[in-house]
């Protein structure tokens, strides 16, 4: 998908607003409960609350004011709810259909030749939900925080390896510069990533940073903060840090606003509406037409979020309730719950992506697993039609970590190697991998005369189906004397053991199924979540030097194919040097799949309008946010 196109190579494109010559008039209608506000003063008229040239979003038909939109979140660290629904407000955004890059707080913009350069307008009027205007400053103040070397943070605002450098040139012009060409600016802007940016008022925050306020490590030191940075990452963490949803003071550009927060007890987290929201509807009326939002904070998991939409609580959610173990139960459940279900594809390529630690700290271990034929093996041991019928009732198909079909990335023979069950041709391939002894327990045994045997880390809370792939797996592969022991552990234990080194293989779903350039963290060493090969990363990445190790050749060329395609102001060059990415992906396989991430679903309740009946799931294209909640309504 991202199929945007923002540039011409031969020069300079400008990429303006899609509004009508004659928009709708300004002011034309707010909800029932900012009346009194306004009456009384505490807040002013609504045409002087919206921007000269407020976002018009199109419906399926004009809604109606008030209700309360309910949902769960799975635990107090569950921000990635919130970046889904609420906070998803950058410069710019993608389309409904994950297609084209279209303005936001940023009416226009434009790029020079190079893609060295970009140029951004404001909507003249914005404020922020205190009042306050929305300007250049805050983005040029976002910009120094983010590089301030206080606080560590981490986007492509403060890239070591090509940061973005502010211009301001007026209250609402401003442009970006970078040191090298960044071709894949705007879709990074147009995804979730895009929200860092408008993240902080500089009014607001400025005061807890000495360069404005001499007295910020004493009021840090007051308000019992050991540091004036402390101070200022929890009244204004930026970007999706859970704890900037404990500060109801934070003034943002969102269309709710916290009411009450998230906090270590919470059980709830709400929000009410933004009287300076800046989106309106085709007729002129401010968004959002839902006065309020009810997040319930589940501490007992999936299980209690699946009760409370059976019984008709939620109103809408896809995020951690649909599973499919849980489709049977809301299919026969959709007339009592008064909902329905909604289609929803999804962005994984995978249901289960194993990854052997190719830097492993035993050398023998590394040995092995950076072994193609070991790789190869393990896979044609796994029966992933049985997998299929078994844990996903039939749906989904033998699959390997590649773009799923409706990707202009598909390649069938990427998909489909090695997906065959065939024990014996898996035991030729880990005989050619040199493991051609075996114990009195029929385990193969390594070089060093140790039996194979891998422990395997997985969270069971966030997707419980993983438990019952790998205990299937473990069986297949012990046919074959591959020993795997599952080690089921918390969230945060699975990614401090990253960095450190302490594992043998981790498991997680197939991300970049669609979104397959600006994720392509199983294709060549990408990320932090490119666990395969972790330090290889942070040896691209120019981060964790104490760590960092340089890569195999094979995994150098692919890192030098995508520094060609950040460089690139050109889609159709960047598509091709993708393809040669994945071109050395197919010969290399790194990582093993199991199945074809099937389609998912998401709770409708009936009296929900505007809401899409289909949606893409993803990270990147953080749905349901791009679906514009906020022109959904209770009829």
């Amino acid at each position: 998908m991202n199929k945007t196109q923002c540039f011409k190579a031969a020069g300079a494109v400008a990429i303006v607003a899609m509004l009508t010559a004659a928009g709708p008039a300004l002011g034309a209608g707010q909800s029932p409960m900012l009346d009194a506000l306004v009456q009384s003063g505490e807040i002013p008229p609504l045409e002087e609350r919206l921007p000269a040239n407020p976002l018009v979003l199109d419906a399926e038909s004009i809604g109606q004011y008030g209700g309360t939109w309910r949902m769960g979140m799975n635990g107090g660290g569950d921000n990635g709810l919130i970046a889904k629904t609420v906070a998803y407000e950058g410069l710019v955004r993608f389309d409904r259909e994950w297609q084209t890059v279209i303005p936001n707080l940023a009416e226009s913009w434009e790029a020079n030749a190079e893609a060295t350069e970009y140029t951004f307008k404001l909507r003249e009027g914005v404020k922020w939900s205190d009042g306050a205007p929305f300007t250049s400053a805050d983005i040029a103040f976002t910009v120094e925080m983010y590089q301030d070397p206080e606080y560590a943070a981490s986007s492509w605002i403060d890239n070591i390896n090509n940061p973005a450098t502010v211009e301001v040139i007026d209250d609402l012009t401003f442009k970006f510069k970078f040191n090298r060409p960044n071709g894949m600016l705007m879709d990074e802007m147009a995804s979730v990533n895009g929200i860092h940016i408008t993240s902080l008022q500089k009014a607001y925050c400025s005061q807890f940073h000495p360069s404005y306020n001499e007295n910020a490590a004493a009021d840090a030191e007051a308000a019992g903060f050991s540091s004036w940075a402390l101070h200022l990452q929890d009244r204004c963490a930026w970007g999706w840090e859970t704890i900037r949803f404990a500060n109801p003071d934070l003034p943002t550009l969102y269309a709710w606003v916290l009411d009450q927060p998230l906090t270590a007890n919470a059980s709830r987290v709400t929000w009410k509406r933004n009287p300076y929201y800046w989106k309106v509807d085709s007729e002129g009326n401010q968004l959002p037409y839902i006065d309020r939002l009810d997040m319930r904070v589940s501490q007992g998991g999936v299980e209690e979020l699946t009760l409370a939409a059976l019984n008709g609580e939620i109103d809408f959610q896809e995020r951690h309730i649909a599973t499919n173990v849980n489709k049977p139960l809301f299919f026969d459940g959709q007339e009592q719950g008064g909902y329905h279900l909604g289609a929803v594809i999804p962005s994984a390529s995978n249901t289960l992506v194993f990854q052997l630690n190719f830097s492993h700290d035993d050398p023998v271990k590394r040995e092995l697993f950076q072994n193609r034929d070991f790789r190869i093996g393990i896979s044609h041991a796994i029966d992933r039609e049985e997998i299929v019928d078994l844990v996903f009732t039939g749906q989904g198909e033998p699959y390997q970590v590649a773009p799923r079909p409706q990707s202009p990335f598909y390649d069938e023979e990427l998909a489909k190697q090695y997906t065959e069950f065939n024990p014996e041709l898996a035991i030729e391939h880990l005989e050619a991998a040199g493991l051609t002894e075996m114990n009195g327990d029929g385990v193969r045994l390594m070089s060093d005369g140790q039996p194979v045997r891998i422990t395997v880390d997985v969270i069971s809370a966030l997707r419980p189906e993983w438990i019952d792939i790998l205990e299937i797996m473990q069986l297949q592969l012990a046919a074959v004397g591959v020993e795997i022991e599952l080690n089921n552990i918390d969230r945060t234990l699975f990614y401090e053991k990253r960095p450190s080194n302490d594992y043998d293989a981790q498991v997680w779903a197939g991300d970049g199924g669609l979104e397959v350039v600006q994720e392509p963290r199983y294709y060549f060493p990408f990320s932090d979540e490119s666990v395969w090969a972790y330090r290889w990363a942070q040896w691209f990445n120019g981060t964790r030097p104490e760590i960092a190790e340089e890569p195999a050749d094979w995994a150098q060329e692919q890192m030098e194919l995508y520094r060609q395609i950040r460089s690139s102001s050109d889609p159709d060059e960047r598509a091709d040097l993708m393809r040669q990415i994945l071109a050395i992906t197919k010969e290399q396989f790194p990582v093993i799949g199991v199945s074809l991430m099937p389609d998912s679903y998401s709770i409708i309740r009936n009296n929900l309008r505007n809401a899409p009946e289909t949606m893409f799931n993803a990270w990147l294209f953080p749905t349901p946010a791009p679906m514009d909640p906020v022109t959904w309504y209770f009829e």
